[in-house]
């Protein structure tokens, strides 16, 4: 039996294995997806294992989609340009970096006819989620980026066309915004009574649209204050979804046409 996972930490609330495995069983896939919740410490062992342990692919989660790049040996568009990572392959010799959640976000968008050309964006968080967020935002064509963080020097390079980089402590006018995304871990399962903005404190415009990429729980605080305010809100399931779906895409291209012995083929 060969193997796929998540890769993080403190992640077994994950619903991936449900969805992965579902959609193996159904169309007779011959893969499991397991859950690999290691520390940080032990990511060299995990990965010099891979092939030991017949694990054929596997996706990255949280604190480790910019930590993996060091153990990437080459990265596909769009991880190339974002510089994280949520997507492996495990060739006999080494290991494919994709982004996948690129993908999720903007299909996502796309189910609900959502249109953010020449919109204005707020991404609070600047690691490898927000990354991935800013790009989809920029190949949708939004007019302007903007992004609430702690530190504005984490990762600042890599965000090229940031109008303005805010802290919590600025006097933002959110009134401007058109989508607000937390791409923090804030209100999910680790971190269940925060929230990244206290929406009933701040003016919003009319009919912005809040996007929370944590699904669990499924309304968030952040999510919950939006929607007693009757304003339009997204969790991350979808997302969830449809970058699984993207990576099962990419282990199977790699695994049907036996690019390395370690993958194999599908009989």
């Amino acid at each position: 039996m060969k193997y796929t996972g998540l890769l993080g930490n403190n992640i077994s609330y994950s619903k991936s294995p449900d969805i992965h495995n579902k959609y193996y069983y159904e169309n007779n896939i011959p893969l499991r997806y397991k859950i690999f919740d290691i520390k940080e410490e032990e990511l060299p062992y995990f990965i010099k294992n891979l092939y030991k342990k017949n694990i054929v692919g596997f996706n990255v989660t949280i604190p480790y989609k910019t930590k993996i790049l060091e153990y990437i040996e080459k990265l596909e568009h769009p991880a190339d340009k974002i510089g994280a990572v949520n997507t492996v392959v495990a060739l006999k010799n080494k290991l494919i970096g994709f982004n996948t959640d690129y993908y999720g976000f903007i299909e996502s968008l796309k189910i609900r006819n959502i249109e953010l050309k020449e919109k204005n964006s707020l991404i609070i968080g600047n690691g490898g989620s927000a990354l991935c967020i800013y790009y989809a935002l920029m190949d949708i064509g939004c007019k302007n980026i903007d992004v609430l963080c702690r530190n504005k020097y984490k990762n600042k390079e890599k965000f090229r066309k940031i109008r303005y980089f805010h802290n919590f402590h600025n006097d933002i006018e959110y009134e401007q915004y058109d989508i607000i995304i937390n791409c923090t871990p804030l209100g999910g399962v680790n971190y269940i009574k925060s929230i990244p903005i206290d929406l009933e404190k701040v003016k919003l415009k009319k009919d912005v649209l809040i996007y929370d990429l944590n699904y669990k729980p499924q309304e968030t605080l952040f999510i919950s204050q939006g929607k007693k305010m009757g304003i339009t809100c997204i969790n991350g399931e979808d997302m969830l979804k449809f970058q699984a779906y993207k990576s099962i895409d990419i282990w199977k291209i790699y695994m049907l046409n036996g690019e390395d012995k370690k993958v194999g083929k599908f009989k």
